[in-house]
Parts: C-alpha cells; structure tokens; sequence
C-alpha cells in the first residue's frame, strides 16, 4: 500500500469510528489521541530498556501504526499530502547530507 492509500484508508476508517462513537478527530482531539499512542511507545521502549518488561514486538508494532494513523489524519486536517511531503523531505535530506 502506497501512502496515498494508507492515507486515504486511515482518513475513512476514523471517520467511520468517529460516527460510532460521536467522536472527531479535529486537530486538537487528534494531537491529544497522538501523544496518547506515543506514550505507549515510549513505555514499552522504557520497560525493556529498565528490565521491566520483555519487549512485544507485536504490540510495539501496533503503537506504532497508531501514531502513524493518526499523523496521516493530522496531515488530512491540514489538506497535506503525506506521500508528496514525504518524498519531499527525503530528497532534501538528501540533498542537505550529500547522499
């Protein structure tokens, strides 16, 4: 799946969650429900590193495609092309680090 279409689908499905349960994933409720995820991120990082607890891949992996999701949806906000922004930002990568 291209990031046009991860995009799209991940817009649609919020959408869809959000008329189940009489949500809105406006800038503010999306930036809140992103540090939220990233949080998880952060403590499953946290717990492995201090021994607390084995790391789940798996549901690192989740916590992650959470924050994804919902930066996609940020960008849907602000009528940003994810893949376009994207691609963009590597080529000046790119070109600022000369490779």
């Amino acid at each position: 799946m291209d990031l046009h279409e991860f995009q799209k689908k991940s817009v649609e499905l919020l959408k869809e969650i959000d008329s189940k349960h009489k949500g809105e994933h406006d800038t503010d409720t999306t930036i809140v429900h992103l540090l939220e995820e990233l949080g998880e991120v952060s403590r499953q990082l946290f717990n492995q590193k201090i021994g607390r607890a084995e790391l789940d891949k798996e549901n690192l992996g989740e916590e992650i495609s959470d924050c994804m999701i919902l930066l996609v949806q940020l960008a849907h906000n602000f009528d940003i092309d994810v893949e376009n922004a994207v691609e963009a930002k590597l080529k000046k990568l790119q070109e600022r680090f000369k490779i």
